[in-house]
């Protein structure tokens, strides 16, 4: 009996057991996850992490597609581009006023599934979490710009003209601004230029024809998720660079913003992002688009520097620095982007934290940036999971 009442005091209890029990296979579920291909992120050859684009989910046939009636419909540039760039700079000094740091967010649902419940939520919502920029997704125009000439045609312009109206109507009554986004990795590709140039048409062309204005045009085209970035990439991102050039010609007798979105990895600081030479100058992805961009003032570059940690190593102020220090000899403002949805790997999203951390880490980058005069504000990727947190 000794024996035994020895052998009972020395016993595992049952809730022990559990607690060992749950913690191997909270080990080993942790390493599954380590070991798999992260949802939101490609793999590749380099171990840099590549954001895949989320309008995956929304995106139109129309923006992934090439129609072979439109392939051949390309940029045509101004016969005195110079006296373009020139106008744009004057006309922007009169029209694009300095808001303040951007405080910035992405709208992916489509246009015309926008009903106005859904409209005066998201406004109620993006407003009462400090949000003063929405870039709303115009990718589904597209839909319509392919569509044959007729009554039908017509009036679906009609539809999404005044869903779009309606929208920056109520959004700045709650003093927030609207910038219409579009793109898809093969935009800047040959045959695919038309589709980046019907959409930017579309939001010069609105802004012309309603007292309801958008503030600005934003390209999310991120062509380093095509088949072929990773043997072509210095040709993949110089036709990106060209893209963006024309883009601001195209833009020259507008009163638009321009913005553009870019991973953190298009300077020297990854070893997968080659020097290319563009109008005679050569240097990374960033140093073109800064130059280029330089061209329309106000223009301002979203650098996705997912982290949902500011500091330290590979924290999003570190990989934000590179592109901060060379902004800083620009008129080009950077805006750091951060992200809300449920992707893998966890240290790329606030993702199941909490606004309150969120903002913690947010606060942080402002600190980090406030006497860079090229930092100008924040993001976060995208409304309907930056409202889910509380």
């Amino acid at each position: 009996m000794k024996k035994q009442n020895k052998f009972n005091k020395y016993k595992p209890s049952v809730s022990f057991i559990i607690v060992v029990f749950t913690l191997i296979i909270s080990i080993v579920l942790y390493k599954a996850v380590q070991a798999r291909p992260p949802v939101g992120f490609v793999s590749t050859a380099s171990k840099t992490p590549y954001p895949v684009q989320y309008s995956d989910e929304y995106i139109t046939e129309n923006a992934v597609a090439t129609a072979e009636e439109f392939r051949q419909i390309t940029f045509a540039p101004s016969t005195n581009q110079f006296a373009n760039v020139i106008s744009s700079i004057n006309k922007s000094l009169d029209v694009i006023k300095s808001e303040g740091p951007e405080s910035g967010t992405w709208l992916w649902t489509p246009i015309l599934e926008i009903t106005p419940q859904y409209r005066r939520t998201i406004i109620s919502k993006a407003k009462s979490i400090g949000i003063k920029n929405i870039y709303i997704s115009i990718d589904s125009y597209l839909d319509i710009f392919v569509m044959g000439e007729g009554k039908e045609k017509s009036a679906k312009r009609k539809k999404f003209d005044e869903t779009l109206s309606a929208f920056i109507k109520l959004a700045s009554e709650n003093g927030i601004s609207v910038d219409a986004e579009a793109g898809w990795r093969n935009w800047a590709e040959e045959g695919d230029t038309y589709k980046a140039f019907a959409v930017i048409n579309y939001a010069i062309e609105f802004n012309k024809t309603h007292d309801t204005k958008l503030r600005g045009f934003q390209y999310d085209v991120e062509p380093y998720l095509l088949d072929r970035y990773e043997k072509e990439k210095a040709d993949v991102l110089l036709n990106f660079i060209k893209l963006v050039d024309q883009s601001v010609t195209q833009l020259s007798e507008s009163d638009l913003q321009f913005m553009v979105v870019i991973p953190e990895f298009y300077d020297k600081s990854s070893d997968g992002t080659p020097e290319f030479s563009y109008k005679n100058k050569t240097g990374y992805a960033i140093d073109h688009l800064l130059s280029v961009l330089d061209q329309r003032e106000g223009s301002k570059i979203i650098i996705m520097s997912y982290r949902n940690f500011s500091k330290g190593e590979n924290g999003s102020v570190e990989i934000s620095k590179e592109e901060i220090l060379l902004a800083n000899k620009h008129q080009t403002k950077i805006v750091i982007a951060q992200e809300t949805g449920d992707v893998l790997p966890p240290y790329i999203t606030f993702h199941n934290t909490s606004r309150k951390y969120l903002n913690s880490q947010t606060a942080n980058i402002k600190k980090a940036f406030s006497k860079d005069k090229s930092f100008g504000g924040l993001a976060v990727h995208y409304i309907n999971a930056f409202m889910e947190l509380k």
